[in-house]
């Protein structure tokens, strides 16, 4: 009767001051009860025929059958799990999870008993004795002084707001609820009443429910909670933004102590007990919320929104993802670590505004501004299962909060050498072999607009005939464009495509040093058939999904496809493995940098754009497939000196050797029945037999039984010069001329004498 009490007026100010200074004399006169059974009487007799029609009319809009109270069924929160089983985060229209009535301490649904409805236990749905009080009470104190909703009522008009609309202050909804709590009473246990209040009550900041609530402010589960806790959260009901602990602290700790003074009441704390609970602080849990690897959880939520629609926000669902904490953690902190000292200078002189200046920047300017694009230094990471496509790690940028926009799978970006793998595979498929030699020269190639590319090595300088090997080693532009011009831009865009590139590649000769823009997750997963001896396998998010019974109702199943042969894939990975170990990769073998110990095989690529906008390492062990890319959102230049090798591959080895602290290091790839092995002459540079002289000192390399030369003893021969058509002359006899400058200047005009 709270609600109704309290907006009924007409009555002069003075009049009402009187009737309350009378109404206090009579309780000092000992004449309480005759107030109370005259005003009781009044309300009785005078709205009896107004109660008699409301009851009648109550619910001739349509109040809940016995059979929708029995069946029942609250939105509730979807939740997302780890693949250890922690709570990532939740989907929802209203936070809610459901927890049993019998998983709880017994103070936790007590606490809420003794302040919301002390004879909970003793009555049907409706506490007459709890009217009279009511009616005394706002006889005595005014209107709106006390309430008489007994906890059933309460969850009647929680259950069904549309046919007992908040807003509604009228003697009919009043009506309505009793009939439907006396239904309910009649319907269910007390124990059901209980439990079903406990997960429909809304208890502020967005969260319904006992579980829910002890999450949001104490960061546990329901189960958990303390006698303190408990009252903390009983008490919000009356007016959960009132007293919400982080917003009022003060209101909240005081309506605490008025529940545990009423625990105390009905005996479900001792004194000694509520005396040790009144002098405790709130205690709250830090705000962080439960979200944990926001970009992974907002990733999920956008594809599975798309699947389920709305069941994604109010079913219940339990989506089971890939995702490792241990290793997601390490990514964020590593990341964050090293983009840290980019920005303070570590790596030489940086020019850039930093992380720190643009959240002061916020803090001054009082924003919380969310951008898709932030000025300072960005960076993503990623690790995935290369056998399954399992996600088990994703960084999508350095603050969520700043940009929701998740770089891993939404920026395009230009991967510089990390796409010469594509290269050499191609090459290795169309009858090349590690052993093929070409050209690290100049190179100069006229375009359709009749203008010049001259592209150049990131170093600088020419290494003259390379072998694949090591011009992969090396990361040669020169060769890589030599070589895809050789094999054709077909060729190249049908591997990249295999291997999982669904970005456009057209058909520039740039394309060879990684000029067309990818997505970060597409080039990373592409690296999996390198990994796992040829199949292409798609990032998966999410293992399975259950509804709120526990039954499963989705499952990817993901069909793996082959991208090259398994001879192929280990040819390719035994040539990364040497830019790891030796070459442009060798960070993260560095005890200074990565410090991988050489017992985890693992092999990779840097990469490096233009003018330093973007840095990258990819790189992959028997079990674990990541990558790493820096940059900034608007692409510029992020330092003179900024490389994959020195920038990227830092963060790649730390999530790698987090990956192994639990696990024994991995025997290396199984080399393939058709990778035939030779012994390659230093001297000839050709495939020897075991006995031949000029074998001394020879190296070992891999063909695919196709291309495996067939060995010879052949002695060594002074080629004639393979470039005769260009000025200038090779250093040493077989190597390529090395135009010097004066090669290409115009010749003097030499002066005419007058005649």
């Amino acid at each position: 009767m709270k609600d109704d009490f309290g907006k009924r007026g007409g009555r002069p100010s003075a009049v009402l001051d009187g009737f309350r200074s009378r109404a206090a004399t009579l309780l000092r006169d000992g004449k309480v009860w005759m107030v109370v059974g005259l005003g009781f009487a009044g309300v009785v007799f005078g709205g009896a025929g107004a109660a008699v029609g409301a009851w009648t009319q109550a619910c001739s809009g349509g109040c809940p059958t016995a059979a929708e109270i029995e069946h029942f069924a609250p939105q509730q929160a979807s939740e997302l799990y780890d693949a250890d089983g922690g709570l990532l985060g939740l989907f929802y229209r209203e936070r809610r999870q459901l927890v049993s009535l019998d998983e709880l301490p017994s103070h936790v649904p007590l606490a809420f008993v003794a302040i919301e409805d002390r004879r909970f236990f003793e009555h049907e749905g409706v506490d007459i004795r709890r009217i009279a009080g009511a009616v005394r009470d706002n006889l005595l104190d005014g209107f709106a002084a006390s309430g008489a909703s007994t906890i059933s009522m309460q969850l009647a008009r929680n259950l069904f707001p549309e046919q007992l609309p908040r807003g509604e202050k009228t003697l009919r909804r009043k009506i309505a609820e009793a009939r439907l709590a006396l239904a309910m009473e009649r319907q269910l246990s007390k124990e059901r009443i209980l439990e079903l209040y406990l997960n429909h009550i809304f208890l502020g900041a967005g969260a319904f429910g006992i579980e829910a609530a002890a999450r949001t402010f104490f960061d546990k589960p329901a189960s958990e909670l303390t006698a303190v806790e408990a009252a903390t959260l009983a008490g919000l009901p009356q007016a959960p933004s009132a007293y919400n602990p982080r917003r009022n602290p003060d209101a909240a700790l005081g309506r605490r102590n008025i529940v545990l003074t009423a625990m105390e009441e009905t005996r479900v704390l001792s004194p000694q007990d509520a005396r040790t609970a009144r002098d405790t602080p709130l205690n709250l849990a830090p705000p962080a919320g439960v979200v944990r690897a926001p970009y992974f959880v907002e990733h999920i939520r956008r594809d599975l929104e798309e699947r389920f629609g709305e069941l994604l926000y109010t079913g219940g669902l339990r989506i089971q993802t890939t995702l490792d904490p241990q290793l997601q953690a390490e990514a964020e902190a590593a990341l964050e670590e090293q983009l840290q000292q980019i920005e303070n200078g570590t790596y030489g002189w940086y020019n850039h505004p930093t992380y720190d200046q643009f959240v002061e920047q916020l803090r001054q300017a009082g924003d919380e501004a969310v951008a898709s694009s932030t000025p300072y230094l960005q960076a993503t990471a990623v690790a995935l299962d290369p056998h399954t496509g399992h996600v088990l790690a994703l960084v999508g940028g350095r603050d969520f909060d700043h940009s929701q926009f998740n770089r891993a799978t939404q920026a395009l970006r230009q991967p510089g050498s990390a796409f010469k793998p594509f290269v050499y595979a191609a090459a290795l498929e169309n009858g090349r072999s590690p052993l093929y030699t070409l050209s690290d020269s100049p190179v100069f190639v006229t375009m359709p607009d009749s203008q010049v590319w001259v592209p150049r090595n990131y170093s600088g300088d020419y290494e003259g005939d390379l072998t694949l090997r090591d011009a992969l080693k090396r990361s040669k532009n020169m060769v890589a464009i030599r070589l895809g011009q050789e094999i054709g831009p077909e060729a190249v865009q049908n591997v990249a495509r295999r291997a999982g590139i669904g970005t456009p590649i057209p058909e520039y000769p740039s394309i060879y040093i990684g000029a067309a823009a990818v997505y970060p997750l597409d080039l990373i997963a592409a690296y999996s058939p390198f990994a796992n001896g040829g199949i292409r396998v798609e990032p998966q998010f999410v293992r399975r999904i259950e509804d709120a019974e526990g039954r499963l109702i989705w499952e990817p199943t993901p069909t793996p496809t082959l991208a090259f042969p398994p001879s192929l894939a280990w040819i390719v990975t035994d040539m990364l493995r040497e830019v790891v170990d030796g070459g442009t990769g060798y960070g993260v073998r560095n005890p200074a940098v990565g410090n991988l110990p050489y017992e985890i095989p693992a092999a990779g690529k840097t990469g490096t754009t233009n003018d330093a906008t973007d840095v990258w390492f990819v790189g992959y062990t028997p079990d674990v497939l990541a990558g790493v890319w820096i940059g900034f959102d608007q692409p510029q230049s992020i330092s003179g000196g900024a490389t994959g090798g020195g920038y990227a591959t830092p963060i790649w080895a730390r999530v790698v050797r987090t990956f192994y602290e639990d696990r024994e290091p991995p025997e290396p790839w199984e080399r393939p029945a058709d990778v035939e092995v030779r012994n390659i002459s230093r001297w000839t540079g050709q495939a020897v037999t075991e006995d031949c002289p000029y074998g001394v000192g020879a190296v070992t390399d891999y063909f695919v039984s196709d291309a495996a030369p067939e060995p010879r003893c052949d002695p060594p021969q002074l080629r004639g010069d393979p470039q005769p058509h260009l000025p200038g002359r090779p250093l040493l006899p077989g190597q390529p001329r090395l135009p010097q400058a004066e090669d290409f200047m115009d010749r003097p005009i030499r002066q005419r004498r007058p005649r």
